[in-house]
């Protein structure tokens, strides 16, 4: 019975002692599991710079990501989309101003009751990610020197 009790108590401190190893608090996967309940292939990452979580999973046949805070908020949430799939006046604005550039990839991020659509455009002379609103507003995220 002895032995028992210490492989009980032995075991108990290691499970401990790891607790605090997983950055997922439980407000945050009850939040979670309330709000994407079908969701698969869960995978958790800390954004210790945001002061946030991220949870990377398939939900629905799309690959989404969802941020939540300490307290268990969802904060924002991101897929990837077809670009065929953007607002009419997103791409209507990106075809007008960067003509000589070849879309890639977009993000649908929604945060705050909001969408902003993070598209990746290809050049000849420079790549960048540009940040767009439904409605077709602009602005360049990140441009980068394409190396010749």
């Amino acid at each position: 019975m002895k032995k028992f009790i210490l492989i009980a108590a032995t075991a108990f401190v290691s499970l401990a002692s790891f607790a605090n190893v997983d950055p997922i608090t439980g407000k945050v996967l009850e939040s979670f599991r309330t709000e994407f309940a079908d969701a698969k292939n869960v995978q958790w990452k800390s954004l210790d710079e945001a002061g946030l979580f991220q949870a990377t999973f398939n939900y629905r046949n799309t690959e989404l990501s969802a941020f939540y805070d300490a307290d268990g908020a969802l904060v924002a949430t991101a897929r990837y989309i077809d670009k065929a799939n953007l607002p009419i006046m997103v791409s209507k604005a990106i075809q007008e101003r960067y003509p000589e550039h070849v879309m890639k990839n977009v993000i649908e991020h929604n945060a705050n009751g909001a969408t902003t659509y993070h598209v990746t455009l290809h050049g000849v002379k420079s790549s960048m990610i540009v940040s767009a609103s439904p409605s077709g507003n602009l602005s360049i995220f990140k441009k980068i020197k394409n190396k010749l």
